[in-house]
């Protein structure tokens, strides 16, 4: 009996949250915020020195959930050929991606990728990794 034959909609609608550890709740926030514009602000648990846990809400309305915690999580893998992915990618406007890259450079921030890659026809991209060395990347595809 083939389970796939009737197309339906999946139950699940969306990515509500991303629950990450954090060494410093508030340090990592605090970065996001300074290179992407977070509004520190916007949610239920603002950004506060000394905070178990900060919330930030991006465009979208997904929350990215910083836990304090003393565990790492890895957030990239490599593929059959030896090409290393990140797990998370966000997507960003393409009249962005470049101010992003700048503060990135001024900040001294570790990058996954020389420069901005341009992938085409699926957009420009930035590797990088964020204060708890999570490697993440960012895409301008469809924007």
């Amino acid at each position: 009996m083939n389970h796939f034959v009737e197309k339906k909609t999946p139950a699940i609608m969306d990515i509500m949250t991303l629950y990450l550890p954090a060494a410093d709740p508030y340090l990592t926030a605090a970065w996001y915020v300074d290179i992407f514009g977070f509004d520190p602000k916007a949610s239920h648990s603002p950004l506060e020195p000394g905070a178990g846990s900060v919330v930030l809400l991006t465009a979208t309305g997904l929350e990215l959930f910083f836990i304090k915690s003393e565990d790492r999580l890895v957030m990239d893998f490599n593929n059959n050929e030896g090409y290393n992915h990140a797990v998370l990618l966000f997507r960003v406007h393409d009249s962005e991606i470049e101010n992003i890259y700048a503060r990135m450079q001024e900040r001294g921030v570790r990058l996954g990728t020389e420069g901005i890659k341009n992938r085409g026809g699926c957009g420009q991209e930035i590797a990088f990794y964020d204060p708890d060395g999570r490697k993440i990347e960012i895409n301008t595809y469809g924007t």
